[in-house]
């Protein structure tokens, strides 16, 4: 703007107003091309990536492999293509448990095309080519995409048969996909975290002692709470009943902090419509939720079929966090041996289109049971484990964006991040901390309405809010400058 504002004072003599026009219009056009400022709504992906995160480019091998520093969060992205690989490198000490998680960020409309099996491959393997672990994330029973997260890890323990040294470790992200699948390009938010070992041996497998029976989960209406566009700006919730409203191909994403020896209880009631009272067919998995622990890896996944009336869906009983969980035979309850931020992500099918205004939900969260002593790390275990801080921001009701519900397909406009007024207010205000971190502690920014078709994230729903901040106060500059210069040759001219 400074450089403008010296070539218009160089140029002032001699132009009149057609300068003026000329220099309001440059200023405009500067603004308005920032790139990812188009608005073609319901064509992108709403998805926040993390504030700050690093770009970083997926290599063909793993000789080529960029570096992945533990605690960072990094944005790339999948070229279209069934077994299409990209390559990540990274270096870990011999002590610590170590996740990478991987979280793909397709483009929606109604436009792409998507098979249950779609989704990624991911896997962590040593130097040496040994796997450490592998896992894959699909859109399931769903054909339709939405954002999807898988997570591998490498644990250090006694006896363990590979995987166990000090040295470089690589982290390959496979793209998965039917024949008749849409060719786009994906977004992926990768991040390696690392869990502290502990001063002493580790617990064996915790004791089935949990009911079988899922918990009685808090009734009543609920108080307002909308959700995030994903891991970054996910509302925080507490025990309690909370409402939101969602819309066709939309993903909201919620957190919750769970503590040692805390058992988190989770259900999601979708409203009927007026208007669908008597549907004659079913919409399978019209509701669609997927719980992630701290290191974004699954926990599990439900879904209900919509008839017009009120839908539920409720997760199967998972065992109080305990670090022995890791040990047990079910995925889902081996997943819960980890304390801090648990990731909700609750979506309704595009196949619901004719809901265009959204459907209201009630979501009703229990955590059970009083926070027990932590295990005995050997340092700070960073984010795997819930302070003071996190119960404050879930008590605020920190992040939440408001939802765009015009499109009907996914788009989400940010025009709050709701660190929360009053929750029993009906709306959502003020705004919370914006680190972008992977333990969930930051909040959503202001913005409008997503649209990127090949590269979706939150800096979109920024840079175009900030193109319209930017083109006014760009004008208003012009013009105050303008005026100066004017006055300034109106002087000279009667001195």
């Amino acid at each position: 703007m400074g450089r403008l504002l010296r070539r218009l004072r160089k140029g002032r003599r001699g132009r009149g107003p057609a300068r003026g026009a000329a220099g309001a219009g440059l200023c405009a056009a500067l603004v308005l091309a920032l790139p990812g400022t188009a608005t073609a709504a319901g064509n992108g992906n709403p998805y926040d990536f993390a504030k700050g995160a690093r770009t970083v480019d997926g290599a063909p091998s793993g000789a080529t492999a960029a570096q992945l520093k533990t605690g960072v969060t990094y944005r790339s992205s999948l070229v279209a293509g069934d077994g299409v690989t990209s390559y990540y490198r990274v270096e870990l000490d011999g002590a610590a448990t170590a996740y990478a998680s991987v979280v793909a960020v397709p483009p929606l409309g109604s436009g792409v095309k998507a098979a249950p099996a779609d989704g990624i491959a991911v896997s962590l393997r040593d130097g040496q080519g040994n796997q450490c672990d592998a896992e894959r994330a699909t859109f399931r029973s769903g054909s339709y995409p939405r954002p999807i997260a898988a997570a591998v890890e490498r644990s250090v323990r006694p006896g363990g048969p590979r995987c166990q040294s000090a040295g470089t470790y690589y982290l390959a992200v496979e793209r998965t996909a039917a024949a008749a699948s849409s060719d786009r390009d994906w977004g992926l938010e990768l991040r390696v975290a690392t869990e502290p070992g502990l001063v002493s041996a580790a617990p064996g497998a915790s004791a089935r002692t949990w009911p079988s029976e899922p918990a009685a989960l808090p009734s009543g209406t609920g108080a307002r709470r909308s959700g995030g566009t994903g891991f970054n700006d996910a509302r925080a919730l507490t025990s309690g009943a909370w409402k939101d409203r969602i819309g066709p191909g939309q993903s909201h994403f919620y957190r919750v902090p769970v503590d040692w020896g805390q058992q988190l209880s989770l259900g999601a009631e979708l409203d009927g419509s007026a208007g669908d009272g008597t549907r004659r067919e079913a919409v399978p998995g019209a509701l669609d939720m997927e719980l992630y622990n701290p290191a974004r890896a699954p926990v599990a996944a439900k879904g209900a079929a919509y008839s017009g009336g009120t839908t539920s869906a409720t997760f199967d009983p998972l065992p109080p966090v305990a670090y022995g969980n890791r040990l047990l035979s079910r995925d889902d309850e081996a997943a819960t041996g980890l304390a801090g931020w648990y990731w909700l992500k609750v979506t309704l099918s595009p196949a619901m289109a004719e809901q265009a205004g959204g459907l209201g939900m009630t979501l009703r969260v229990a955590v059970d049971g009083a926070a027990k002593q932590a295990p005995d790390y050997v340092r700070d275990p960073g984010e795997f484990q819930v302070t003071s801080a996190d119960l404050a921001a879930a008590e605020r009701g920190e992040g939440g964006v408001e939802w765009d519900f015009g499109a009907g397909s996914g788009s989400g406009s940010k025009s709050g991040s709701g660190s929360g007024s009053d929750p029993d207010s009906g709306a959502d205000s003020g705004s919370g901390s914006d680190s972008g971190s992977a333990s969930g502690r930051g909040g959503a920014s202001g913005g409008a309405v997503a649209s990127s078709d090949t590269s979706p994230g939150g800096d979109l729903m920024t840079l175009v809010g900030v193109a319209g901040v930017g083109t006014g106060s760009a004008l208003v500059l012009w013009l105050a400058a303008w005026r100066v210069l004017a006055v300034r040759k109106v002087r000279r001219a009667q001195g």
